[in-house]
């Protein structure tokens, strides 16, 4: 299957979660991660769902799954470990334009890749839910290559966007300092972490690149 590929912004969103287990926790925790309000609804939770509960994080439903609990939120995603009550969850919900993730694909209309996030910066990766443990395992593999400070090192580089366009009105003038200055030397310096190193880069590439232009 090939998936159309969005981020979306479900910030101070209402969402849904199906289920209280294990699963459904990494789907909540995830929901939260990006901003999300989250309401479980489920006859009963895990522990750790309870202090998600608990701390004012989350709302919970204690009821089985029915149509009319839910309202008009943007997402749901049928979590159980019932596959009839997760259908029965997505049916409903398309039904009614939300969009539907199932643990199980049925009947969801997206899937949650595996994701690598440093901050702002988020890499995805799906195989078309041909094969979650592959995409798994090559996340795992990729984790090593974009650390910590890839966040931190986005930020260095989102300043240094806002001051070439500041500097260098000209679209093409733009497009050409970033082509020379996305190299693979920049590459090693972002593996390396090294965030003092990095501004240090692009105060030299900046103060160099654009006298040129004056």
């Amino acid at each position: 299957m090939n998936f159309y590929p969005i981020n979306l912004d479900v910030a101070g969103q209402a969402c849904v979660v199906v289920g209280g287990g294990k699963v459904a926790l990494r789907k909540i925790r995830g929901l939260l991660e990006a901003g999300a309000t989250v309401t479980v609804i489920a006859p009963e939770i895990c522990a750790e769902v309870d202090e998600l509960y608990q701390r004012g994080e989350i709302f919970w439903t204690r009821e089985n799954f029915s149509a009319e609990l839910l309202g008009d939120e943007l997402i749901l995603i049928a979590a159980t470990d019932n596959p009839e009550i997760n259908r029965h969850a997505a049916q409903v919900a398309r039904a009614r334009k939300i969009l539907v993730n199932s643990v199980d694909t049925s009947g969801g209309n997206f899937n949650v890749p595996a994701r690598i996030r440093r901050g702002e910066f988020l890499l995805t990766l799906s195989t078309g839910a041909n094969s979650p443990a592959f995409a798994k395992f090559v996340r795992q593999m990729l984790e090593a290559e974009f650390g910590e400070n890839f966040g931190a090192a986005l930020e260095i580089i989102s300043r240094a966007r806002r001051e070439v366009k500041r500097r260098l009105p000209n679209q093409s003038a733009r497009e050409k300092f970033w082509r020379e200055i996305l190299t693979p030397e920049l590459w090693q310096l972002l593996k390396s972490g090294d965030v003092n190193a990095l501004e240090k880069f692009f105060d030299e590439a900046i103060n160099s690149l654009l006298n040129d232009n004056i």
